[in-house]
């Protein structure tokens, strides 16, 4: 152990060694069947501070070496498998949290922060994340930006990019900067810097918005017959404004093998896959290669599932207020039972309690002569269904299949495929590029929030298309001589495809808007601003959203960003396309049904305060503003009327219902002030905002 440019550094073999790759199958399989296994690097460094981050990188650009930013190595994309002779820069020491303003709901931590430590130490204090990925014990805060991740109460609480208020970070070609509120680096680098996966610059520090812990927690299961019934149940409570969650849904595959619709038997099991090795391994000569035999034949394994499966199960949760849970709850049970079988509280908890195991379980795989992986991708509701086939049908002579819906969003859904083939390196690279193919051919996007790596990146290049040009235009200013993790997320060499191009069908319930429009037209957004592009992350709850997608032609080539909701592939390049295309069209979230609305006044005194104690309690009303002292709040959806007399008890005085008016949210440029400034005209969970006048 020693030092290089001040920081602590190692360059011995085991140190190297385990930093050399994340968990990329690939890599996994590579390492069962004796391949050498991924390029070691030729030092690893250990920075405390963001001074020593930026030393490490002066460094490195003095030797002319890459550098890899390595988290928790728990990727399973090759994100940090670097090249020959790389320096990896391990966050690890990044590890401190703290400290937390608890008036305004803000953390301040560190890149190398463990996740699930700092969710205990937010709990210690009253406050979550709300930020709950399977991988959350072996992973970190600075790999949750470089991914793009999202947690499995993303329907509530947004993925991460959602609750990041600011990041400090450092580049080979800048130095020191602070991102996002209260930064000194231009606002549009922010969704750039999230999901670039260390090749722009390396994080070292957030701001994240917390929430305190909830009050209510309400879980249960229903059973469908089919997936279209369960598919569209899901789009029906996402787009009625009532804002579960979990809703999770298992293809029934998935439901069956799992025995997810029935009572666990007591004492757990081992499982299906552990029980299926533990079988065949007492086969003579299968000892050790015990799933050689079914996964050499994948199209029949296939088969007999689907024969055997029969009905679907959906995981639907509620937290936070216990007033709020009971205004909601009737008008989710409605639309969840219209097609659904109520199978009670069982299948929810069940889920809960096990709902990080997931990471674990894949190992028994390989050493039994196969291979397992999954695949995390998007598609607004229309593209779900076709999607999931398309994908099936790629891989089913490969692999055998099985996925579970774990991600959803008033726009759309991510899709959860799980893979095992036979341990062969040729029929891995084979699924995969079908599988990513099938994705593109169906309007998805290729990741969710497992992010790009290496094994996605010349898909998401393509995806992306011309819009590559953002991202590389921002890598030539921040790291001009390209010595951070070349080769991960974009190949910028790749041929650029153009991107599929389809207006929503009316079963998504998305509206269309050409960039240039004036006014509101004839449809209602959930979030209407009157100016787009909305105000920047760090300005808006963090389940306002202004644009879903945005298309246009850049250099004559035709190119769609957004396929899939919220996270995507790589950095979020719809700002620069809308900036930088010719012909763009928005695709904006939909609105509740027409016919669903209630609308109520008062005037209490300190109303934005009152507005914002609103939004602390976990309501979410689609009209929030005041009027020469008058507080209007308003709701959509079928629990409307119920979510306004919630509202009006909580306002001192009341609220009188009023005729809808639907009032468009400031576009800004807006800047942080006091709650009680005479100029406010928004309000968020975690701060008031009046005009910037500079």
């Amino acid at each position: 152990m020693h030092e290089c440019g001040g920081v602590r550094s190692s360059t011995d073999l085991l140190d190297r060694m385990a930093a050399a790759r994340d968990l990329w199958p690939r890599t996994t399989l590579g390492a069962w069947l004796g391949e050498s296994g991924p390029p070691l690097p030729e030092r690893v460094l250990w920075p405390e501070t963001t001074e020593q981050v930026d030393a490490a990188l002066r460094a490195a650009s003095e030797a002319g070496v890459s550098v890899t930013t390595y988290g928790a190595g728990s990727g399973v994309c090759g994100g940090a498998t670097g090249q020959a002779g790389a320096w990896v820069l391990d966050t690890k020491a990044l590890n401190r949290i703290g400290p937390i303003d608890s008036q305004r709901w803000v953390v301040e931590v560190e890149a190398g922060v463990n996740g699930q430590q700092l969710e205990d130490w937010l709990q210690a204090r009253g406050f979550t994340l709300g930020h709950s990925p399977s991988s959350i014990s072996c992973s970190t805060v600075g790999g949750w930006g470089a991914a793009r991740s999202a947690g499995q109460f993303s329907s509530l609480y947004g993925v991460f990019e959602d609750m990041v208020l600011a990041v400090e970070g450092v580049a080979p070609g800048h130095g020191t900067f602070r991102v996002g509120e209260g930064g000194d680096a231009p606002s549009e680098w922010l969704p750039l810097l999230l999901g670039s996966e260390g090749t722009l610059a390396v994080l070292t520090r957030f701001w994240l918005r917390v929430w305190p812990v909830p009050k209510s927690r309400w879980l249960r299961g229903y059973r469908f017959d089919r997936l279209e019934d369960a598919v569209d149940a899901m789009r029906c409570l996402m787009q009625a404004e009532l804002w579960p969650s979990v809703v999770r849904l298992y293809d029934p595959v998935d439901t069956r093998i799992g025995g997810k619709t029935r009572p666990k038997k007591e004492g757990g099991g081992a499982g299906w896959l552990a029980n299926t090795i533990r079988t065949l391994e007492r086969v003579p000569g299968l000892k050790g290669r015990a799933l050689t035999l079914p996964l050499g034949i994948p199209w029949i394994v296939n088969r007999a599932l689907d024969g055997i499966a029969s009905g679907t199960l959906l995981i639907v949760g509620f937290e936070g207020d216990a007033e709020n849970l009971d205004a909601v709850l009737p008008a989710a049970r409605c639309l969840l039972e219209a097609a659904g079988e109520d199978l009670g509280e069982g299948p929810g908890e069940r889920w809960f309690g096990s709902r990080h195991a997931v990471s674990y379980k894949l190992m028994p795989v390989f050493m039994n002569g196969g291979f397992a992986d999954t695949m995390e991708i998007a598609c607004r509701w229309s593209d779900v269904l076709p999607t999931y086939h398309a994908v099936r049908d790629a891989v089913r002579g490969r692999a055998v299949v099985m996925a579970h819906m774990s991600h959803a969003y008033p726009e759309g859904a991510s899709i959860y495929f799980s893979f095992a083939g036979r341990g062969d390196p040729e029929v891995y690279a084979s699924m995969w590029d079908r599988a990513l193919a099938a994705v593109a051919g169906a309007g998805g996007t290729v990741t969710h929030h497992h992010g790009v790596g290496r094994l996605k990146a010349a898909a998401a290049s393509r995806e992306v298309g011309p819009a590559v040009a953002g991202w590389t235009e921002l890598k030539h200013a921040l790291d001009p001589a390209g010595i951070l993790n070349p080769g991960a997320v974009f190949v910028s060499e790749h041929e650029q495809a153009a991107s599929p191009m389809r207006d929503p069908l009316p079963t998504d319930g998305l509206v269309c808007r050409r960039l240039d429009q004036e006014g509101e037209g004839d449809e209602e957004r959930m979030w209407p601003w009157t100016t787009l592009p909305a105000p920047p992350r760090w300005q808006r709850n963090p389940w306002q959203v202004g644009w879903t997608e945005v298309s246009g032609s850049v250099g004559g080539v035709a190119c769609r960003l957004g396929r899939g909701p919220r996270s995507a592939a790589g950095p979020d390049l719809r700002g620069w396309l809308a900036s930088n295309a010719d012909g763009v069209v928005t695709v904006a979230v939909p609105s509740a049904p027409r016919g669903s609305r209630w609308c109520g006044e008062g005037r209490p005194d300190r109303p934005w305060k009152v507005a914002r104690d609103l939004l602390r309690s976990g309501l979410r009303p689609a009209i929030l503003t005041v009027e020469e002292g008058t507080l209007r709040v308003g709701f959509r959806g079928p629990a409307a009327a119920s979510l306004g007399a919630v509202a009006g008890g909580r306002v001192p005085g009341g609220l009188h219902e009023v005729p809808w008016a639907p009032a468009p949210l400031p576009h800004g440029p807006l800047t942080a002030c006091g709650i009680e400034h005479e100029d406010v005209v928004m309000v968020t969970c975690h701060g008031a905002w009046r005009p910037d006048d500079g």
